[in-house]
């Protein structure tokens, strides 16, 4: 309810009355003003409302801070105090706004640390190998289009302000990608939850040393198939089939000269027999040293030598070997001699050397690797694309063929082959040797192994016990077959 106006207001004394308080009107917030100006050419009052520090939102770099102010167009303090109330709700709804515009354009967003972190990342990329596509990759899940961080609101905010809601609604959006795209999304998921992590650490080095872990949504991974190999006769049949499409030449001890003689032409990778000849020698050089897809386009002559006096322990004989060193590793681990388990590796390598030399590339020299970035060229694809033909045209039924394939032909025939393996210590020297663990081993390989035979053993099981067969016999309506089906199944008296 109004109030009196005070005495000293009426005489001239007092220039300023407090809406709330001198002139009883409730206003959304305390020390709103209304004031006589000398100054200005007019009688009408004024109003201003100075906001506590934590609603300030403009930055006076130090300097005093100065109210709001308005001209309210009335003499009376009463209209001019209603005037200022409704200015100051109009206030306050503006300076929400901008709020949220500052909140979305923070000097200190993710945003921000990414310009910091990605100028260090490019120069520490640079230094190794597959650089090209280790910052075209890094770059996607900044910039990829509708899942890069970039496009994210919640990545213009400041650092502090970023929460587990957030990145309930970003993981949300790339399972709605995954669903269009019927794929797993759990690995774009952990690539940038890494990406966001890497940033927070930027923030904390820079601004916030204190700044908390955030807390994201629990990453469940879809189940994948099983793997899948080829059987002996199948593995056999395909290379049977390499070698007739290398007209016959592959398996022959070609020389440099000779093989360089053979035909070729850069329009047709399938017509190629030099090219099937480059298969069958990758083919045999996976089945043999168990290699990963992503180490064929780097594979090199000079990798490869030959032990002429080794003596085995086992055995006591002196015979030679062949040994790989991998000049380059996965993730530059550490490397590391691996050996072949099959004593027919000493042949391959000795042809592969006549035909090839002991340095250069080891297959399909003719693409062009980019410094320091191999798989940047085409020869994985090339050797994809040709194994897929040739299964095809055998008639190989698989659910996805592709180079991995061989790693796991390699690996599962070598183990079902041999029975040391079955021994643990063994058996992690095994996976060891060929690039890999022997948990991964267990999963991958070992289980789908075990359940086949398993089943074989179940089979002939059931074999042995010869129990009695119900043939249905050839009658014509459902209801013969069905009386004849009763009759079979009683025993004989």
């Amino acid at each position: 309810m109004p109030k009196k106006l005070p005495e000293k207001w009426i005489n001239g004394e007092k220039k300023t009355l407090d809406v709330l308080v001198d002139l009883g009107l409730k206003s959304p917030r305390p020390s709103l003003k209304v004031y006589k100006n000398d100054k200005a050419n007019t009688k009408n009052l004024f109003c201003r409302w100075l906001p506590v520090l934590d609603e300030e939102i403009r930055d006076f770099k130090g300097k005093k801070r100065l109210p709001y102010y308005k001209l309210t167009g009335f003499d009376d303090p009463y209209e001019a105090g209603k005037f200022a109330i409704g200015w100051l709700k109009d206030l306050l709804k503006q300076i929400d706004k901008e709020k949220e515009v500052q909140k979305y354009n923070s000097k200190t967003s993710l945003e921000h640390y990414w310009h910091q972190y990605w100028e260090k990342q490019v120069r520490i990329f640079n230094t190794q190998r597959n650089a090209p596509r280790r910052i075209r990759d890094e770059k996607l899940k900044w910039q990829g289009e509708v899942y890069g961080l970039v496009h994210q609101n919640w990545a213009k905010k400041s650092v502090e302000d970023i929460n587990f809601v957030d990145m309930s609604n970003y993981f949300l959006l790339l399972d709605e990608r995954g669903k269009e795209k019927d794929k797993d999304m759990a690995g774009t998921k952990k690539q940038q939850k890494t990406l966001i992590n890497k940033l927070l650490s930027e923030a904390r080095g820079s601004d916030f040393p204190s700044l908390p872990d955030l807390v994201f949504p629990k990453i469940t991974t879809r189940k994948k198939d099983a793997v899948d190999w080829f059987s002996k006769t199948e593995w056999d049949k395909l290379i049977d089939y390499v070698v007739h499409r290398s007209g016959d030449f592959a398996n022959r001890d070609l020389t440099r000269d000779e093989y360089l003689k053979i035909d070729w032409t850069h329009r047709n990778r399938f017509n190629n027999k030099r090219n099937w000849i480059d298969l069958y020698d990758a083919l045999l050089t996976q089945w043999f040293f168990y290699l990963r897809p992503e180490d064929m386009p780097r594979m090199r002559m000079e990798w490869f030598s030959i032990e002429e006096d080794y003596k085995s322990e086992s055995t006591g004989k002196v015979s030679p070997r062949a040994v790989l060193y991998l000049g380059t590793t996965k993730g530059d681990r550490e490397k590391d001699d691996s050996y072949a388990y099959r004593p027919e590796h000493l042949e391959h390598i000795r042809r592969l050397i006549k035909r090839r030399g002991k340095k250069g590339w080891c297959w399909f020299d003719f693409y062009n690797r980019p410094n320091n970035a191999p798989s940047e060229s085409q020869v994985l694809n090339t050797l994809n694309e040709m194994l897929k033909k040739a299964v095809k045209e055998l008639g190989i039924e698989k659910r996805k063929v592709n180079w991995m394939m061989i790693r796991h032909t390699a690996f599962a025939l070598t183990a079902n082959e041999l029975p040391m393996l079955r021994d643990r210590t063994k058996l992690q020297t095994f996976a060891e040797n060929g690039f890999t663990d022997i948990k991964m081993f267990d999963e991958t390989y070992l289980r789908k192994t075990e359940a086949s035979k398993v089943a074989d053993l179940a089979s002939t099981a059931f074999d042995e016990k010869k129990e009695p067969k119900y043939v249905l016999r050839d009658v014509t309506s459902p209801l013969d077959r069905f009386n004849q089906m009763i009759k079979d199944s009683r025993p004989e008296q």
